[in-house]
């Protein structure tokens, strides 16, 4: 996804928290969103501000975000824990989708008669990527979320490390990339790790 509201954000993760976001072009600070309180498209979201990572001063006491609703913040980091009850409606109970000018189709169907379309959805729809790799390989939510934490506690840097580098991928959204070849059987996770480690490195 590109570099939307903390809303837009918040409802592509499937409305859960918490979750690291920052304004484009910010280099040191960073916010991690705690609670979003809805109100039409916008509404409030609370959080509490990291510099370099870390809690700004060791606060973490929920303030409202300022400038919320504005565009240009970035997902940086997804810490949400609770898969399970994320709520994305996306897709019905038979893949068909249920948005855009193709809802009520299935998505093998829409992959086949516009696969630039499809291809776009998987980038830039809240959960349909997850969904349809979760359904395909009977994999659950909780257990792709534990292959990401996996990767990631076995990595020698971190996602704030990762912003101020000249990676041009997204941390989070490249992270998803290798939990599914690794779930897919595709990649053992030794594999994965090195080759994430070989990429950040080559930016250095």
């Amino acid at each position: 996804m590109n570099s939307e509201n903390i809303f837009d954000i918040w409802r592509f993760l499937g409305k859960g928290t918490p979750f690291v976001v920052r304004r484009h072009g910010w280099y040191h600070l960073s916010y991690m969103v705690t609670r979003v309180k809805p109100k039409g498209h916008y509404g409030e979201a609370y959080g509490y501000r990291l510099t370099d990572g870390k809690p700004e001063n060791g606060i973490t006491e929920e303030q409202v975000i300022d400038c919320c609703g504005c565009g240009n913040w970035e997902l940086i980091e997804n810490l949400i824990e609770d898969v399970d009850n994320l709520k994305w409606s996306c897709l019905d109970e038979s893949n068909n989708l249920t948005f855009g000018k193709y809802k009520g189709m299935n998505v093998d169907e829409v992959k086949s008669k516009d696969e630039d379309y499809f291809k776009w959805a998987l980038g830039y729809v809240g959960g349909l990527q997850e969904l349809l790799f979760s359904r395909k390989y009977n994999i659950s939510l909780q257990e792709l979320l534990n292959t990401k934490k996996q990767i990631k506690e076995h990595l020698s840097f971190s996602s704030d490390d990762w912003i101020k580098s000249s990676v041009k991928s997204n941390f989070d959204f490249f992270l998803d990339q290798y939990k599914y070849s690794i779930c897919a059987k595709q990649k053992d996770i030794k594999l994965a790790i090195k080759e994430i480690e070989e990429y950040y490195n080559q930016t250095l």
